[in-house]
């Protein structure tokens, strides 16, 4: 069963403001989105080809999606002991573990960094100056307590806690 836990909770409701208020905007290609549960199993079955994905317990919550429709999910599994870790399966049919947790994903999206096929790049000139990124940093580093984020090495972190999703992924197809 897919509970979240308070922090998981204020975290995606942090990021959900953080949307609302166009803080989070383009170039950051994501819009904070919560499929329904239904609606979340037909997009998977049509992602996996089958409806075998969640024989082995597995479940997911959306919470975001990008401009191709690709998916921003919180990953249970069925030894998860901590907080969901963030997924991100693209419309291409690739499948990466972005993060350890919502919280983290929030860190990540405030770097200054754009989350691309699995990689955080550096935005291009145009972008930087498309979004206030001054303020976006300062927000959430002021709403965590953090002064530098670096998004690599969290997904590193991420990677070292949790299984390996793109190999999960590759096995239910």
């Amino acid at each position: 069963m897919n509970r979240l836990n308070n922090n998981s909770l204020e975290s995606l409701e942090y990021l959900k403001e953080l949307c609302e208020k166009e803080i989070i905007s383009w170039p950051i290609d994501f819009e904070f989105y919560q499929a329904s549960k239904t609606q979340l199993e037909e997009t998977l079955k049509y992602w996996f080809g089958n409806e075998t994905w969640s024989s082995s317990g597995d479940s997911f919550i959306q919470f975001g999606k990008d401009a191709s429709g690709s998916m921003f999910l919180l990953w249970f599994y069925p030894k998860l002991k901590t907080e969901p870790p963030v997924v991100f399966m693209d419309s291409e049919g690739d499948a990466y573990l972005v993060s350890s947790s919502i919280t983290e994903f929030v860190k990540q999206m405030a770097s200054g960094f754009l989350f691309f096929s699995g990689s955080w790049i550096e935005p291009n000139s145009k972008e930087k100056k498309d979004l206030n990124w001054t303020l976006l940093k300062k927000l959430v580093n002021e709403h965590f307590g953090v002064k530098h984020i670096n998004p690599e090495e969290l997904t590193k972190i991420a990677k070292l806690n949790h299984p390996s999703f793109s190999d999960w992924a590759e096995s239910k197809i």
